[in-house]
């Protein structure tokens, strides 16, 4: 593996770790979860200096304060965090169990670590202005990124999350009885989800479909030419926030979780009942109230109205 050679001629790892830890878990992992996995180790290792057989707790802690502090800057998902410090766990669990059957002493200190319970309460202040959503837009149109384009209007004015918009397949869009263009996600658990796509979104998927000449499976790809993943398309989101702090059209950081909140506001900033917002976008109606909060709050007296927020162009080119 590529990912192998770059940690080891980095000296992070040392060959007692590749070759009895390590080899474990390529012969127990699937090939993707192997290279997620060995991303976390080198993460760890860069950041630390240190091969997980031996761990300290300075290193530990230096790594935990790490993620805790991408995490609070949005810069991580939560889900993300706590998969980093999983994995690192099992992989120290499995050193102390292969040590302490030698006789050798090793302590887990991952075991001792845990991430603060994630925050519920949708803060104000972390939500996107109707101004930084349109300044995204916008450079994503001037740099004729069909794809960054789409993926976020598909959040601001369909509410869409990031992981439904990398499972989106070809095949999930269809016409209505109405002729309207629609996204027809698979059941779960017996529950449809259809969303009503706007004539500007539809005209726009229509135009990237044949462009692209993509006629089945996966919507968006990658630069490695397979399914866009969630951090992909944070990562693409990410490079616009950046332009937009260095250019001080956005003053601060926000992720697509974020950007689908404002979203949500919006729709029920300008009229639509909590049912409708609930069922278009897929969430149950017992988190309306955080989004009530928000909506009766006077510092959105003067908020825009959703409708603001317009996709302009049906023809990027």
């Amino acid at each position: 593996m590529d990912s192998e050679n770059n940690i080891k001629s980095e000296n992070y790892l040392s060959d007692e770790f590749i070759n009895t830890i390590w080899i474990f878990f390529r012969t127990k992992l699937s090939d993707r979860t192997q290279k997620e996995y060995f991303a976390v180790i080198k993460n760890f290792s860069k950041l630390t200096g240190r091969d997980p057989l031996k761990i300290n707790r300075e290193a530990v802690s230096k790594y935990t304060d790490y993620i805790k502090e991408k995490l609070e800057s949005g810069r991580l998902s939560y889900t993300t965090a706590q998969m980093r410090i999983s994995v690192m766990r099992t992989i120290c669990e499995y050193i102390r169990f292969i040590m302490n059957e030698k006789g050798y002493e090793y302590f887990n200190y991952f075991n001792d670590i845990s991430l603060p319970d994630i925050d519920k309460t949708i803060k104000e202040e972390m939500l996107p202005t109707v101004n930084e959503l349109n300044y995204i837009l916008e450079q994503a149109k001037k740099d004729n990124n069909d794809m960054a384009f789409i993926i976020f209007s598909l959040i601001i004015k369909c509410g869409l999350t990031s992981s439904e918009i990398s499972s989106l397949n070809v095949e999930y869009i269809m016409l209505d009885i109405n002729n309207n263009f629609c996204i027809n996600f698979p059941s779960k658990k017996g529950v449809t989800r259809i969303i009503k796509l706007p004539d500007d979104i539809s005209d726009l998927i229509d135009s990237y479909i044949s462009t692209n000449a993509i006629y089945e499976g996966a919507l968006f790809y990658n630069k490695r030419k397979t399914r866009l993943k969630v951090r992909d398309a944070e990562r693409i989101l990410n490079k616009y926030i950046k332009r937009g702090i260095e250019n001080k059209k956005i003053q601060k950081h926000f992720t697509m979780q974020s950007m689908r909140h404002a979203a949500i506001q919006y729709m029920l900033k300008g009229g639509a009942s909590e049912e409708a917002v609930a069922d278009y976008t897929g969430i149950t109606t017992k988190w309306m109230p955080r989004y009530r909060r928000i909506v009766n709050s006077s510092l959105l007296s003067d908020a825009a109205d959703y409708n603001i927020i317009e996709i302009r162009s049906k023809n990027m080119h």
